[in-house]
């Protein structure tokens, strides 16, 4: 009985021994609700943070179902960073609600919300009601994709990382400059990639590539959609397709998640050229960093619109 005793005790202590060492090395754990996020915490936490996305670079972020390993993930996590401005909205309150982490309920120091760090553009003013579709009235929160964003969402990580790990305030400090020295130094040749695309008029699927015109400097001037989420129908197809003739516009940019028929349709009554655009780290396998993502886009641009 002594040696069974003995046994159970030294199995007990090497699991806690186990358990401690593998929460330490694993650092502080943290949620992001999208792949844009998870990689710029990943740039500026290095190995000091566990980080995972909620959802998939592949699919449009204003959906998600949570699922219980979602909710797990949650209950655990030590900061969860999300985009804000209601782009979550139809899903990620009942996942924290399920998940009872009251580290990271909005208010705590836990919770991220990136929307209000950064300028949003797009602010509707005066009533809104459902008629309008999937309006934003605090700004449109496809923000990410302009790179110079991508500067005050690396600054609000760090400062919110070394508020919940001062440990390594060093690291995290170290991991932003050179983040935000590389990001600066790619931008100024990505723009001197797409400056053929300034002042050009484009038309895109969805109202969310407004933050890639403004870095870039082209002018979107209508969507394929109507009205933000409303799906176009016939009658809205021919009047587009009416505009396309008429000034002459080339260039049409589509997500990949977005219904690809009602461009297609656009190109064959117009020739106008459509470019499917990865929207997010993830959208595509080679995407694996916030850099990456502007890498690919630019080099999809780069050789349209030139005509």
């Amino acid at each position: 009985m002594n040696n069974l005793f003995q046994i159970l005790s030294y199995l007990t202590i090497f699991f806690v021994l186990s358990l401690s060492a593998s929460t330490a090395s694993a650092g502080l754990k943290v949620e992001t609700t999208t792949q844009d996020l998870a990689a710029i915490t990943k740039a500026i936490g290095g190995e000091h943070v566990d980080v995972h996305s909620l959802t998939l670079g592949t699919r449009d972020p204003h959906f998600a179902v949570a699922r219980p390993s979602m909710i797990r993930r949650v209950y655990r996590a030590d900061l969860l960073v999300v985009i804000g401005a209601d782009m979550e909205i139809g899903w990620l309150p009942p996942l924290l609600q399920s998940a009872r982490n009251h580290r990271i309920q909005p208010g705590n120091p836990g919770y991220l919300d990136l929307s209000r760090v950064v300028p949003l553009l797009g602010k509707t003013k005066g009533p809104i009601d459902r008629s309008m579709g999937d309006v934003h009235t605090k700004g449109n929160p496809h923000y990410w994709l302009d790179p110079a964003n991508g500067i005050y969402i690396a600054n609000a990580i760090a400062k919110r990382l070394v508020q919940l790990d001062p440990g390594h305030a060093t690291a995290y400090q170290a991991n932003l400059k050179t983040f935000k020295q590389v990001l600066n130094r790619k931008l100024s040749k990505w723009k001197k990639d797409l400056e053929h695309l300034k002042g050009k008029p484009v038309i895109t699927y969805h109202k969310s590539l407004i933050y890639l015109a403004n870095a870039f400097g082209f002018q979107i001037v209508d969507e394929v959609e109507p009205k933000p989420g409303i799906a176009p129908s016939a009658a809205s197809l021919n009047n587009l397709m009416t505009r396309i003739k008429n000034e002459n516009i080339k260039l049409l940019l589509i997500e990949p998640y977005y219904e690809r028929r009602s461009a297609e349709y656009l190109k064959q009554q117009t020739g106008i050229q459509v470019i499917v655009i990865p929207q997010s780290v993830g959208a595509q396998t080679t995407i694996k960093t916030y850099v990456e993502l502007f890498d690919a886009i630019v080099n999809i641009l780069s050789s349209t619109g030139k005509n």
